[in-house]
């Protein structure tokens, strides 16, 4: 089945591009190796920002948006028939495009360096983790409120996306918490606030790679 494929490639391929380009950069001695989870020395725009591992990095990114189009469409099909037809699926998918778009403007300008590139990254990533994150939350709202039962094994996927989306949240509230409070290791805070955040959104679409195994697309129609 092509949707749950579509969902897999959203998971592993940002982990293949930022993992790949970290490694790069260490080993062409621009960036410090650690175990950036829970260390933080290097951030992902860091860690992907010289030499080669930029290269490697953009070219998985443009790619990546398209497949996150993809699969939001998918998720559009997929919520309509589950919860019916509603205006917030298609804020769900607008936000989610928008997410995609900013990623292709996040890698553009990842490399260049001014005032004016760094604020067109920084808005990029903002809007992308933001807008992912908030269609992510709008779509588990979608199906608590769907007037349907779902077996037991669909009801654990969703609550593995909620712990997760649930994860993002908490750690953009401890990243405005690190801004605000400038703490002496707020450097290192900041880049494992990045690092988790992104690990629970990609991880979101490594559950719809079951959720949609068990209930396709399109199975309704």
């Amino acid at each position: 089945m092509f949707a749950p494929l579509i969902a897999l490639l959203n998971t592993l391929i940002p982990i293949i591009a930022v993992v790949g380009a970290y490694l790069i950069a260490i080993h062409q001695e621009v960036a410090v190796a650690c175990i950036p989870l829970w260390e933080g020395c290097t951030s992902i725009s860091r860690a992907a920002r010289y030499g080669d591992a930029l290269f490697w990095f953009r070219g998985f990114m443009m790619p990546l948006s398209m497949l996150m189009v993809i699969y939001w469409i998918y998720q559009w099909h997929w919520l309509n028939e589950l919860a019916g037809k509603r205006i917030r699926h298609h804020v769900i998918l607008a936000l989610s495009i928008i997410s995609a778009l900013a990623l292709v403007l996040y890698a553009n300008y990842l490399g260049s360096e001014g005032d004016f590139y760094r604020f067109m990254r920084r808005t990029g990533v903002i809007f992308y983790f933001s807008f992912a994150a908030l269609a992510q939350l709008m779509t588990l709202q979608s199906l608590h409120s769907a007037d349907r039962v779902f077996g037991p094994y669909v009801q654990r996927l969703l609550r593995v996306q909620f712990a997760l989306v649930s994860a993002q949240w908490v750690i953009g509230l401890s990243s405005l918490w690190v801004n605000l409070a400038e703490p002496s290791w707020s450097f290192e805070g900041e880049n494992v606030v990045e690092w988790n955040f992104g690990w629970a959104m990609v991880s979101f679409y490594a559950v719809s790679f079951w959720l949609w195994r068990a209930l396709p697309p399109k199975a309704l129609r």
